[in-house]
């Protein structure tokens, strides 16, 4: 009885408009009631069956208007979980180079790192060209998930030679604690002064679809930086998958010059 009254309670009316189809009314609908804070960002959306009993509409229409949301971005669907309202988006300025815990902070949002790993390995032609380096090179690499509020929003892995850290080993504690510039600079007393990123879009493969609880498939904003330190060597090689429904991503652009 209570879950009935909760239902009539919290019922959505759609005007019935003539120069308008049901469909796009059921959007509107649904953008109200997220505007108006009914659904909150962050929310999980009822289920399927209530929000047909809510609306009074057909699983045709319903459906439709829930796959026009998620394009606009208002919405997002989690394989097994639900359907959510979109949280606001982490600002990731491009044309500035700084950490992703910062970044992540700066949005609002608690930043975190989960499955951790830290481990050796000997650097393969085209990272030894990247950073300078002799082929089979020893390589600290740390490899973590980045999390804003508890959820997946980057892959990330950090490479560093490991002679130009000076016995220092990175541990997990220390990464929860400082970005990773930070903890250059602050145990292995190197400090970065520029980066050089290029950007593309890439396709989820199985292991990100695994640890970023995506689709298959789905598309992600892949960055691939060396960054430099004050001597311009390059030290620090870092690959960065997002989940392009996080970020808002922008760049300052100068020009034109004439």
């Amino acid at each position: 009885m209570a879950k009935l009254e909760k239902t009539i309670e919290t019922r959505l009316s759609i005007p019935r408009l003539s120069h308008t189809t049901l469909t796009d009314q059921t959007v509107s609908a649904l953008q109200e009631a997220i505007k108006q804070g009914k659904f909150p960002p962050g929310s999980q959306l009822p289920p399927e069956m209530e929000l047909l009993q809510m609306m009074g509409i057909s699983r045709t229409t319903l459906r439709e208007a829930l796959r026009i949301l998620e394009e606009q971005r208002l919405i997002r669907k989690q394989r097994g979980l639900g359907t959510f309202v979109m949280e606001r988006a982490i600002v990731k300025d491009l044309s500035q180079n700084f950490g992703i815990t910062e970044m992540i902070s700066q949005a609002g949002y608690t930043p975190g790192s989960r499955d951790f790993k830290i481990y050796l390995e000997n650097s393969s032609k085209s990272i030894s060209e990247r950073l300078n380096i002799p082929i089979d090179s020893p390589l600290v690499v740390i490899d973590r998930i980045r999390t804003a509020n508890g959820t997946p929003v980057v892959w990330t892995q950090d490479i560093v030679p490991q002679e130009y850290l000076g016995g220092w080993m990175p541990k997990s504690s220390e990464l929860n604690q400082s970005s990773v510039y930070e903890c250059l600079e602050n145990y292995a007393h190197i400090r970065i002064v520029n980066g050089v990123a290029s950007f593309s879009a890439v396709q989820a493969t199985s292991e990100l679809v695994k640890k970023l609880n995506i689709k298959r498939n789905a598309l992600l904003l892949l960055i691939d930086q060396v960054d430099h330190d004050e001597n311009q060597r390059p030290v620090l090689y870092s690959l960065e998958y997002h989940l392009t429904d996080k970020f808002n991503f922008v760049i300052n652009r100068k020009g034109p010059a004439f």
